[in-house]
């Protein structure tokens, strides 16, 4: 039987056995991170290397977490370890949950999951946390590797859809029920300018590694991997440059950027438009010369550069913490590494932002750039003085891990869902399409683009029915229910994200395809549609959707408006100039439908079938306007003669042509204010699960906010 001593003994060395299994177990899993993030993407959600790319991230940092906080129980020193860049995060990260808690609950459920939003920000600050633990001078070496070894496999990738035939491309993966489709421009990293990023970053460490063992003039066959690592990802970086300026990069252009920034800093200049709220500045603040860009129809939730990101969504705190960070390196020592971190916060600050050139830069911070403090976690209680302390830390950490994993778990399922629903949409299957997105809501009731893309199912379940030949009583009662359901799930969208005009447009475009079937839907949708462009005033498309509604209504001087705003936003804008020739020619103002018509023109391809139709209206608007201006001098010349025939002194009235112009006004009814709209419900109330042919019905298309591509 063993005494008290080796008892001790004994608990002591499975202790410390324990602490060092633990030690090993999370440099590796960190070091499986360079592998796994760069190039793991989820093709099962909507946007596998967005919101699947964050995810991945989010998981990680979890984990790593995880081991950490058993390492530290387990550990017999109880170290932890900070520097000034951790407190700096620290703040940001703060700074940014001010921000965040300040959004609406559609918005903050896109900040989670958005790329570079209030997820993006812990997940980052977590793994720079795990990183200042675990990293040393050999651990940063083997992290280095583990990251070749992703770079190699993305730039193999990369090579062989380069030198793939063009008419091999778009390649479905599988060809069935496709998870990836890859075309010219696609890339494992998640962009092509991520992955010229990545290359870049590796170049700079072989290249490193290259120029220290020349300095030490070592023999030629002990750098050989050096140089042909560096050789490899130089024609590689070279390779993405080309593709980039071959196949286009689709991105916010600069001078959009700035106004957006600075506008928003006119009213938002302490907070910001909000962490991960881009694109609700984007609608408010673009100029109208956006319009002339090629880009146009698209929207961004993300700037053109990092700094100016980060100014419109954090305000003047957050670009104060980024000058302090930049100042912070700029004091650093002029050594290799000093340049190396001076480079990747140019390529963070001065590019779009992107997950893989952030995560590069933080690895490199937090690689002893600032020299570390430890500090011991003791906090000693009872006779034994026992440290509770790592197990405080440890219990705090599992809650808020589990919390966080319980809300990302509900955000993968939401779009897992709604994923398969629109690939059962694609294949018209209804009913499937139908039940999967109530699965969809359900999981993540606080996404509006969900609830905007189910309203659209139920109408178009709804049309379906209706269109039949014979209409049954129940169909007529199913149809009923499906619209309802549509213009409340559209008004649930509203309510979680009032500021985004496109639920607003969505609810505008319900009501108005109900117009003639409910009575006052032409009047809400209008309504609507002027809630909508008060919320971006420069998108024209809005301006002519409205105005379509107005003269399909009769309201021909409100549509010229209408049609007005959108040419006026839009210059070169065919359909503009058409329609507002059109609602001219209603009102008899012919010459002006003339020249709007002849402006059309101007913009529409002469070889088209649109522009042959333009041209023969166009010809007998003229023929018109010919005809009524002979008669309208053939009316001057005769009143001319009449007053010259009349005598002195005569008091008999003299007729006049007037120009006849009738105005409809909309019914002045209750429609559906903001205020009535926040009260609308966002719970998913008694859906009925409908069997339907839906043979006709459209496959609905996810939201997707364009950010930049290559």
């Amino acid at each position: 039987m063993c005494g008290e001593r080796g008892v001790l003994m004994i608990v002591k060395k499975k202790c410390f056995c324990y602490a060092g299994l633990m030690n090993t177990t999370l440099k590796y899993f960190v070091r499986s991170i360079f592998l796994i993030f760069p190039i793991v993407f989820i093709p099962i959600v909507i946007d596998g290397f967005g919101f699947g790319k964050n995810l991945t991230l989010a998981v990680l940092a979890f984990l790593a977490l995880i081991l950490w906080s058993v390492k530290l129980i387990t550990d017999k020193e109880k170290v932890v370890k900070t520097n000034k860049l951790f407190w700096l995060f620290l703040v940001f990260v703060i700074w940014s949950a001010v921000t965040f808690f300040r959004l609406d609950a559609g918005s903050k459920m896109m900040s989670l999951m958005n790329p570079m939003g209030m997820g993006t920000v812990i997940s980052f600050f977590i793994l720079f946390f795990v990183w200042l633990q675990v990293n040393d001078k050999e651990e940063t070496k083997k992290q280095f590797l583990f990251l070749t070894v992703a770079g190699i496999i993305s730039g193999i990738v990369s090579l062989i859809i380069f030198l793939l035939p063009g008419n091999k491309l778009p390649l479905l993966i599988p060809k069935t029920d496709p998870l990836v489709s890859i075309n010219a421009t696609w890339s494992l990293v998640g962009s092509i300018l991520a992955e010229a990023t990545l290359f870049l970053f590796l170049i700079f460490g072989w290249l490193r590694k290259l120029l220290k063992k020349v300095k030490e003039k070592s023999d030629v066959k002990d750098y050989l991997m050096e140089a042909g690592a560096t050789i490899f990802f130089s024609l590689l970086f070279l390779l993405d440059i080309y593709r980039i300026f071959r196949g286009g990069w689709t991105f916010l252009d600069l001078r959009s950027a700035w106004v957006i920034a600075a506008e928003t800093f006119k009213i938002y200049p302490i907070f910001g438009i909000g962490i991960g709220n881009f694109l609700e500045a984007f609608n408010f603040y673009r100029p109208a010369s956006f319009n002339l860009t090629s880009a146009w129809a698209s929207s961004f939730s993300s700037s053109s550069m990092g700094i100016l990101q980060i100014w419109t969504e954090l305000g003047v705190v957050g670009l104060v913490l980024v000058l302090y960070l930049v100042a912070m390196v700029l004091k650093l020592k002029r050594t290799v590494k000093f340049w190396q971190v001076v480079l990747f916060l140019a390529i963070s600050l001065l590019l779009p932002l992107n997950l893989v050139t952030v995560f590069l830069l933080m690895w490199i911070l937090s690689n002893g750039v600032v020299e570390s403090k430890e500090t011991k976690l003791i906090l000693n209680v009872g006779e034994k003085n026992f440290n509770v302390m790592p197990y405080m830390v440890a219990v705090l950490i599992l809650v808020g891990v589990g919390f966080g994993s319980y809300w990302t778990a509900r955000m993968f399922l939401g779009d897992f869902y709604m994923r398969k629903s629109l690939v059962a949409a694609s294949k018209n299957d209804g009913t499937k399409t139908y039940e999967l997105q109530i699965k969809a809501i359900e999981a993540n009731p606080n996404l509006a683009s969900y609830r905007k893309t189910y309203s659209q199912v139920n109408l178009s379940l709804a049309q379906t029915l209706l269109t039949q030949g014979e209409i049954s009583e129940a169909d007529k009662e199913k149809a009923s229910t499906l619209v309802q359901q549509a213009v409340r799930e559209a008004k649930a969208a509203v309510t979680l994200n009032q500021k985004n005009p496109e639920y607003w447009y969505n609810l505008a475009g319900i009501y108005k395809t109900l117009v003639g079937l409910v009575d006052g839907a032409a009047d809400w949708s209008y309504q609507a549609y002027q809630q909508t462009v008060s919320l971006d005033v420069v998108n024209p498309a809005y301006y002519l959707d409205m105005g379509g509604l107005l003269y399909a209504a009769g309201s021909y001087e409100m549509a010229e408006r209408s049609f007005e705003q959108a040419a006026t936003a839009k210059t070169d804008y065919a359909n503009a100039w058409y329609n507002w020739a059109y609602a001219a020619k209603q009102q008899n103002k012919i010459g002006a439908a003339v020249s709007r018509l002849e402006k059309a023109l101007t913009l529409v391809p002469a070889d088209s079938t649109d522009y042959e139709a333009a041209t023969k209206e166009l010809e007998k608007w003229k023929a018109e306007l010919a005809k009524l201006t002979e008669q309208q001098a053939e009316a001057a010349k005769a009143a001319q003669s009449q007053t010259q025939n009349q005598q002195p002194g005569s008091t008999e009235k003299i007729s006049q042509p007037v120009e006849q112009m009738q105005q409809v006004q909309p019914v002045e009814q209750q429609a559906p204010s903001a205020e009535q709209v926040q009260g609308a419900t966002t719970d998913i109330g008694g859906e009925q699960k409908v069997e339907i042919p839906a043979s006709q019905l459209e496959a609905p298309v996810a939201e997707v906010t364009v950010a930049p591509t290559q």
